[in-house]
């Protein structure tokens, strides 16, 4: 009998699809090692060390300022994880539905974002553009990549490639795992939204501390890479991308939740805040890990049928 370590092992390397038993294109070589660098360490330092940041960047430290530009960084780091997972997937149907997914939300909807908030005096300049800079160079990059080894590239191609699979996508109708991340997905795109636009709401209904200097725009960034983690949702459910169905529930138990704890331990974030985005990520993982107990389960009884009719023939 197999013990819990090796299926806890098992369980990490398909997600992380160790072994890695297909050759990677260009561009999602380009595409991992880029989120690596870039979102994982980027986001890495801004969560651990925002000081070195308001030293770079000139930024000012008052309110929350300071634990919410952490929370930040924990959001950035999850989106690396998130796309290095897409890049490296050998389980899934087209890894263009992620990876030029990846490139349209970095161009069109992280910069039309960031620049609201800094022409609403929300961020300060030199924080957006940082990542204004990456978001726009790594895309780019990667669409250049893209196009060179892609025969009759184009735009019409590109953008086939990305929205076909979403509108044609069934999994809602049919169940399983992939509706559950498909749903979460459109459901934590939008909802987050609300609140990047006006996060004087979630200050109003949390009964978080006044705002001071920039901390209502760090807020609203804060709900923005909730909103972008919602995108690579539905993009990865799109391509069914397997690896990615653990990847959400780890990233949220393992990743999201114990950092939080930590900052509300050291008073970094407000007690609601914490509450608010822990029992967000701990429903959106129980409601994930149901359905796909449920499709597991429900493919173990057709097969058992399948194989008792075919019992039946052959007598």
């Amino acid at each position: 009998m197999r013990t819990a370590k090796a299926v806890v092992c098992d369980w990490f390397t398909f997600m992380l699809s160790i072994p890695q038993t297909q050759p990677m294109s260009a561009a999602q070589k380009f595409t991992k090692w880029s989120s690596l660098l870039a979102y994982c360490v980027g986001g890495f330092s801004l969560l651990v060390c925002p000081q070195l940041w308001k030293f770079l960047l000139q930024l000012e430290f008052q309110g929350r300022t300071e634990g919410y530009l952490r929370v930040i960084g924990l959001g950035v780091f999850i989106i690396g994880f998130i796309i290095v997972i897409a890049a490296r997937s050998n389980f899934q149907d087209s890894h263009n539905v992620t990876i030029l997914g990846s490139v349209i939300s970095r161009l069109l909807y992280v910069n039309g974002i960031l620049i609201m908030l800094v022409l609403r005096n929300m961020l300060p300049l030199s924080f957006a553009l940082v990542f204004m800079a990456l978001d726009t160079l790594l895309p780019l990059i990667t669409l250049v990549i893209w196009c060179r080894e892609t025969e009759g590239a184009s735009m019409s191609l590109f953008f086939r490639e990305v929205f076909s699979p979403i509108l044609k996508f069934r999994g809602l109708t049919s169940g399983g795992p992939f509706a559950a991340v498909f749903s979460v997905g459109i459901f934590q795109l939008l909802f987050w939204l609300i609140f990047v636009i006006r996060p004087d709401i979630a200050q109003e209904k949390l009964q978080l501390d006044q705002f001071q200097a920039h901390s209502s725009g760090y807020l609203a960034a804060v709900f923005f890479t909730l909103s972008v983690h919602g995108w690579y949702h539905v993009t990865n459910a799109s391509s069914a991308n397997h690896p990615f169905v653990p990847a959400t529930i780890f990233y949220r138990v393992a990743l999201s939740v114990p950092v939080l704890l930590i900052l509300r331990f050291v008073n970094q974030i407000e007690l609601n805040l914490c509450l608010t985005l822990i029992g967000f990520d701990i429903c959106l993982s129980i409601l994930v890990l149901i359905l796909v107990t449920f499709s597991k389960r429900k493919i173990s009884n057709e097969s058992e049928e399948r194989t008792q009719l075919t019992h039946e023939e052959k007598d």
